[in-house]
């Protein structure tokens, strides 16, 4: 469910002066610092008007998301960086062979960068290369209702007929179509897949990103259900979708999204990739139990966090968002590990997303689900815990729906890859995007309803 970023993003514009320097360092610089036992790349982008320089930083093992500086400062080739929202600084020498060798310091902690104009690129062996054996296109949608159009892609098998056809919903966070992060292009390796198996697959850029219009930070886990339901909506003009064949795969918390709207009899199916089986609040208790634990945390650490998470939860959960006070935050975490960040807090617990994530609560909608459910998981995961939620998807069959088939896979993550620890810390570091037998079993499945 809930990421876990280095960086968190911000909304800052990015405004910064720069005096005369002999260099410019205009254009694309790339780096990779060991932040924490993660080996994370960093991209930088300057652009210069006059003696303003402008920019934004990427990390692509994390997100595809632009974070821009609010200060930029470049004079007798000495660069500073800074992203005060976050607590972000980087202070860099520019050198003779070209590089900005430096650190950046967050919350405390100092880490050795090194930036270059060669660009560091992972290593990807699932990421599809053309030639493709299907047709692709770039496509837009409206959601009506909200008002919005929405940008993605389809990829349609080249012989003419009526196929089945799935759209893909991402996780938490904002994501793009390909469901961009850690460097993996997940969505892009299951649209290739299901369309040479001869399945049509509709993926796009959540609102406010990419070239989707709207505000992400806006929305919850309905407004997601809306744009998901238009996604459908929008296959079923399309001559080459069987309309009664369409279904929707979501992923963590896009398998919540599918679960609504699978209540509502929307899609003729649903496949769910980690999706929650169990309400919010629980699944986040045990997300951070098992994350902390897996990290080496000890129990009595792993209790008091949680008990004062479940504090600031009751509290937030129960007064208008608008109405949240930094002095009642302050009461709530002084004397723990969480003193002193109240301005995050605030900010990521009263999103609209989170708020929605809390008072989810899935078995409210698998009473109402009619239609064939694959409900897949991985015992590595540890942001939505295999065996309590996969138990909450057999509530569908104790509810009268028999199509429900659940599996769990053994040494598979959060993104479905074969992992050591399942700690979020692994996902860039490997190779595999996800599993081949995952990749397999949905494919094999859908073409059976």
């Amino acid at each position: 469910m809930k990421k876990v970023y280095v960086w968190l993003l911000c909304s800052l514009f990015v405004l910064a002066s720069a005096s005369a320097s002999a260099q410019d360092i205009t254009g694309n610089w790339y780096g990779r610092a060991d932040v924490g036992g993660m080996k994370l790349r960093m991209n930088l982008t300057f652009e210069k008007s006059g003696e303003t320089y402008t920019g934004y930083m990427v990390s692509p093992d994390q997100s595809s998301a632009k974070i821009p500086f609010n200060k930029i400062t470049f004079e007798a080739n000495r660069l500073s960086l800074e992203i005060a929202q976050i607590g972000f600084k980087y202070q860099g020498v520019w050198k003779e062979d070209n590089t900005i060798d430096g650190s950046f310091t967050q919350m405390g902690a100092q880490f050795p960068i090194k930036f270059s104009r060669e660009e560091i690129v992972a290593n990807r062996p699932q990421h599809p290369v053309p030639p493709y054996p299907y047709l692709t296109e770039e496509i837009t949608f409206r959601n009506e209702k909200a008002n919005v159009r929405l940008a993605g892609t389809i990829t349609l098998p080249k012989q003419a007929g009526k196929y089945p056809a799935v759209v893909l919903v991402t996780g938490s966070g904002p994501q793009n179509r390909d469901e961009e992060l850690m460097g993996h292009k997940p969505f892009w390796v299951i649209a290739d897949y299901l369309t040479r198996q001869g399945i049509v697959v509709l993926r796009y850029d959540e609102r406010g990103v990419g070239a989707s219009e709207g505000k992400y930070n806006e929305c919850g886990i309905p407004d997601f259900a809306e744009d998901a339901a238009a996604a459908i909506a929008y296959l079923k003009n399309r001559k080459e979708v069987d309309k009664q064949k369409i279904g929707i795969i979501g992923h963590s918390e896009g398998g919540s999204v599918a679960t609504l709207l699978a209540a509502q009899q929307i899609p003729a199916f649903i496949v769910s990739l980690a999706g929650p089986g169990e309400n919010g609040r629980d699944l986040m208790q045990k997300q951070r139990a098992a994350l902390f634990k897996t990290s080496g945390a000890t129990d009595a650490y792993i209790n008091r966090y949680n008990e004062t998470m479940t504090k600031l939860e009751d509290y937030i959960l129960t007064t208008d968002k608008n109405a949240v006070k930094k002095e009642s935050i302050t009461a709530i975490i002084a004397g723990t590990v969480l003193a002193g960040q109240e301005q995050t807090i605030i900010a990521q617990m009263t999103s609209e997303s989170m708020l929605t994530l809390l008072r989810f609560d899935p078995l409210d909608y698998f009473k109402k689900i009619t239609c064939p459910v694959l409900a897949l998981n991985g015992d590595k995961d540890l942001q939505v815990i295999a065996r309590p939620n996969l138990e909450g998807f057999k509530q569908i069959t104790a509810n009268g729906n028999n199509q429900v088939t659940i599996k769990e896979y053994p040494g598979l993550n959060h993104l479905f890859q074969h992992a050591t620890t399942g700690l979020p810390a692994e996902y860039s570091q490997i190779e595999e995007t996800i599993s081949p037998e995952v990749l397999k079993d949905m494919g094999e499945w859908i073409l059976k309803q």
